[in-house]
């Protein structure tokens, strides 16, 4: 499987924001003056201050929160994109599911690609420079609603929204990476987001499927760096 490291169908990726408190010493010198002997001494004072660990918690949850926005502005460019090209009629949303897999690989097919439903950087570049050019590649004639299994053998996992879903069932994908047989991204259960990460099914059924993710398997060299970031073994 190609790598796909950009979020949602354009990793198919993905842009964390990073915030540094910064902890400040402030001094303040304060002097006497002795009125018999005339000597002027001067004594200093340090206050110190440390960290609010509210404040730690509020950036950590806006980074988070700028993060989602980025990955739902790059969906919403890969849907925008495909309807120019005439393979998507479903929402601008910025969710990438099972529609907007179908359209890629729609467009795949009109284009001569090679038909995964992934979003690489072949596909990627055919499909900005045919929405640039405002190029219907999509007809009634090229129309499909899914890959012609019998001629894309796979016995990897597909870096889609569809077979990504079907691992963290019940939760839905609100944005996803893949490298190298692993994946990793947000999920969410209807009331908080939380991170997930995926692996090829040891029975080569071409199923992703949740690995725990321990310290053996965070130090895994294996697992591409980009991958990981997106991973509860960086995302608390």
């Amino acid at each position: 499987m190609t790598n796909n490291l950009r979020y949602s169908s354009r990793t198919r990726l993905a842009i964390l924001g990073t915030c540094l408190l910064a902890v400040t010493a402030v001094t303040l010198g304060a002097c006497s003056k002795d009125s018999t002997t005339e000597d002027t001494t001067t004594t200093t004072s340090t206050t110190s201050t440390t960290a609010d660990p509210a404040v730690s918690t509020t950036v950590d949850a806006a980074a988070a929160a700028a993060a989602k926005e980025e990955r739902v502005l790059v969906n919403k460019e890969v849907q925008a994109q495909l309807v120019v090209v005439g393979c998507y009629k479903g929402k601008d949303d910025g969710v990438i599911g099972k529609q907007t897999d179908e359209a890629i690989i729609l467009f795949q097919t009109a284009s001569g690609l090679t038909v995964d439903g992934e979003l690489g950087p072949k596909t990627d570049a055919a499909l900005t420079a045919a929405a640039n050019s405002k190029k219907v590649v999509c007809t009634a004639t090229t129309v499909t609603t899914k890959a012609p299994s019998t001629t894309v053998p796979r016995t990897n996992p597909p870096c889609t929204a569809a077979a990504i879903s079907g691992a963290i069932a019940p939760n839905t994908v609100n944005g996803y990476i893949c490298g190298n047989n692993f994946a990793a991204g947000s999920q969410s259960n209807g009331d908080f987001d939380s991170a997930f990460l995926l692996a090829a099914g040891d029975d080569n059924s071409g199923q992703w499927v949740v690995i725990p993710t321990d310290a053996a398997t965070c130090a895994d060299k294996d697992i591409p760096a980009a991958v990981l970031a997106e991973s509860p073994c960086k995302v608390s």
